[in-house]
């Protein structure tokens, strides 16, 4: 075992070249999200896992629990907390974490295929075909994703409990279940239905009951150790208002195409394939493979009694029925090809009307019948019986296929299946917070890996010189079908320690804010450890968007609204700033003052500014009405409830009237979870008799969806304070363009404090 370790070490490095040559300072990949994942795996080195500081990572000052925006990756520590501890450089340590996901991904299946198996050639060749996938390349920037190779352990422990009864292999399959959850919790989602489906399908016959009952407990207690850690994941969830909705997981769902296209950087295949958004290719010696032991297993001469002689009716009504469930398959594919290629169809055949308007009952009627055919084929029904690994890896390689497709399953614009059976996990807990259904594509290879080991031990030859021959070119085509042409490798971000000591306690913005520089700022505090304005991460803080629109704008007032909450430093990157625009924007912050810098990055300190206006007590409103029609709505006491207009447009407005003439002194606009429907510019007027009115306030309400959103993340409250006056009739125009809705979820008008 250890040569062959060894073995997929020296393919790995060959493979990855010349990561663990440049891994020192370069980053594999992109300088994108293994930057994040970089710092997050920093962090889970130096702040003990789970802890309230550990929740409480330092980027999206001012809000709090930021760990849970993203995975934790704390199931990688192994991998690389001891590469950062000794050699103080968290971008090698990434680094070496990335690398081994191809060895110990390659060994963890070569481990399950040879218990299953009890061959080295089979087992080679499996792990070859897990760690290599074409399918892996697309994912180089999501170490989490490639780091599944705790599921064939867990799996391994699965098997060796059920045929030895041994506890280690219940250690095995809990630890491995526990680390894999750790590193991506789409795994344990997805993960969970590859178990339950191992559990029904080998601990169904009466035989494995008792076992199937021990490995579930297993499985329960191990999940309930990590439900501390998931609750805290749903608070914080819920607290800022972050879920997906159906449409994300729509768009990153497969289509048939899906498994046609691969990434630009497989070497073969990437000049003959198109690229896609899904890059599903499992490659072309695997499916070979795993088909052609299929055909061997159904076709092969039947050994069961009723192909013995003595029982010709019974065979010959079997051969008639099969044909019959053979035809009406075929007739079925052929029905949904013709609508697929024309659309809706109909026919007239002796007098009866054939038509199809949609493929729903064709779909289960193909599957159906072919179900049918295959469990009525002798040696089917013997390998099901005697429950073989290579039908259930099969099979479960399938299930992940369609899974991938999301909650509708789709041939380009028509629609097969509708809900699909991804749809229905969506109704259960956590499935509702994941957006990539084609994620399920990585257990998929897991299971088509295995398949191709067990496929590879049913069709080797029988020689052991043909059969050391098969396995060696059977690996060289594995590798060819996935080799890479090179692995990218992208310059780190550096640290800047001259303007961003870790000795002073002060929040810092970094200037300019962006997508791209947000990757740096966010690695940079996992090192300095002090609280950052920036941040990039699965999810953004409501409050985000409306930063970063005030300050592309180069509003003033949101840099007087973040110091409204203590003061910060600012420093502005000069790389980024030829022209001088952020310096002299910071410079002007209220009560900003230089301190110095490093010869390309300025430091200036902004010290703490008045609070945030509290407003006076609320005044009963009679009606509220808006350009477009009377609602009630701004105004019933429910946030889930409001008006809106999109898009948003000089012109726009919406009018209270209190009934009589009151001293008023402010109005609360509240977006409720809108936080992208913020008015872009905003006038707020007054009226004592609905004719003339007289503006109090006037400016970008970027500043205060900011502190709305930051003091309220599901409840949006802007608040907008004026010199008081008399008035009966409140109105707020929009001046401004935008796309989105501008939404008003609750209308409050305040008396002065």
């Amino acid at each position: 075992m250890l040569a062959v370790l060894v073995f997929y070490l020296g393919v790995s490095a060959w493979y990855t070249w010349p990561l663990l040559r440049d891994g020192h300072t370069l980053v594999a990949s992109d300088p994108g999200d293994p930057i994040l994942n970089a710092s997050i795996l920093w962090w889970d080195a130096t702040t003990w896992p789970f802890s309230q500081s550990w929740w409480n990572a330092p980027h999206y000052y001012p809000s709090e629990g930021i760990a849970a925006f993203t995975e934790s990756l704390v199931g990688l520590t192994p991998t690389s907390a001891p590469e950062l501890w000794a050699t103080g450089n968290p971008i090698l340590a990434y680094n070496l974490a990335f690398f081994l996901t191809w060895p110990l991904s390659a060994f963890a299946a070569y481990l399950l295929v040879r218990f299953l198996t009890r061959r080295n050639d089979a087992a080679v060749v499996a792990g070859l075909a897990f760690a290599f996938s074409p399918y892996r390349v697309a994912e180089l920037a999501h170490i989490q994703v490639l780091a599944f190779y705790g599921m064939p352990i867990g799996l391994l422990g699965l098997h060796g409990y059920l045929e030895e009864r041994r506890a280690c292999w219940l250690w095995a399959f809990a630890l491995s279940w526990i680390l894999v959850s750790l590193s991506n919790l789409y795994f344990m989602l997805f993960g969970a239905v590859l178990v339950g489906l191992w559990l029904v399908y080998f601990c169904s016959p009466r035989r494995t009951w008792r076992c199937g009952a021990t490995l579930l407990s297993v499985w329960v207690g191990a999940s309930l150790m990590l439900a501390p850690v998931l609750l805290k994941y749903r608070a914080v969830h819920d607290t800022f208002g972050l879920r997906r909705g159906e449409n994300e997981a729509l768009y990153f769902s497969a289509t048939p195409q899906s498994w046609g296209q691969v990434s630009p950087l497989v070497g073969l295949w990437g000049q003959v394939l198109p690229v896609g958004k899904d890059n599903l290719f499992p490659g072309l010696t695997a499916v070979v493979l795993v088909v052609t032991a299929i055909v061997v297993l159904i076709f092969r001469r039947e050994s069961a009694p009723e192909n013995q002689a003595g029982a010709p009716h019974a065979t010959s009504g079997r051969r008639l029925l099969r044909m019959a469930l053979a035809f009406v398959a075929t007739l079925s594919v052929i029905a949904m090809l013709v609508a697929l290629s024309i659309g809706p169809w109909s026919v007239t055949v002796v007098g009866v009307v054939v038509r199809m308007g949609s493929l729903d009952r064709a779909l289960a009627l193909t599957g159906l019948a072919g179900v049918s055919w295959v469990l009525l084929t002798p040696r089917c029904r013997e390998a099901l019986g005697c429950r073989s690994p290579f039908i259930f890896y099969t099979t479960a390689t399938l299930a992940m296929a369609i899974l991938c497709c999301g909650p509708v399953l789709r041939v380009g614009e028509q629609v097969l299946l509708a809900p699909a059976p991804y749809a229905w996990l969506m109704q259960l807990p956590g499935f509702d917070g994941v957006r990539v259904p084609t994620r399920f594509w990585m257990p998929g290879i897991l299971c088509l890996s295995v398949a191709v080991g067990l496929a590879f031990h049913a069709l080797r030859p029988a020689r052991r010189r043909l059969a050391m021959a098969a396995a060696a070119l059977a690996a060289a085509c594995v590798l060819g079908d996935g080799w890479m042409s090179g692995m990218p490798m992208a310059q780190a971000f550096e640290h800047w320690p001259g303007v961003e000591p870790a000795s002073r306690s002060e929040p810092i913005l970094e200037l300019p804010l962006g997508p791209y520089s947000d990757w740096g700022a966010t690695f940079r505090a996992a090192g300095h450890r002090r609280r950052l304005v920036n941040g990039v991460s699965g999810y953004d803080p409501p409050h985000y968007n409306a930063l970063r629109v005030g300050l592309d704008e180069r509003d003033p007032a949101v840099l007087a609204a973040l110091a409204s909450l203590g003061s910060f430093d600012v420093v502005v990157n000069g790389l980024a700033d030829p022209d001088g625009a952020w310096s002299r924007y910071a410079a002007n912050a209220p009560g900003a003052l230089p301190a110095g810098g490093d010869g390309v990055r300025s430091l200036f300190r902004v010290p703490r500014g008045p609070a945030e206006p509290v407003l006076g007590a609320a005044l009963p409103i009679a009606r509220a009405y808006a350009i477009r029609h009377d609602t009630q709505a701004m105004h019933d006491g429910r946030i889930d409830t409001g008006w809106g207009d999109i898009p948003q447009q000089p012109g726009q407005w919406i009018s209270v009237d209190l009934g009589r003439v009151q001293l008023v002194g402010g109005v609360t606009q509240a977006l409720g979870e809108y936080y992208l429907d913020f008015p872009r510019r905003l006038s707020i007027e007054v009226s004592a008799d609905g004719e003339e009115w007289e503006p109090v306030w006037e400016g970008s309400a970027a500043p205060a969806a900011f502190l709305a959103f930051a003091r309220g993340p599901r409840e949006g409250a802007m608040r907008f304070a004026f010199a008081p006056r008399p008035a009966r009739y409140v109105r707020l125009l929009q001046l401004a363009h935008a796309s989105t809705m501008w939404r008003v979820s609750e209308i409050i008008v305040h008396a002065p404090r």
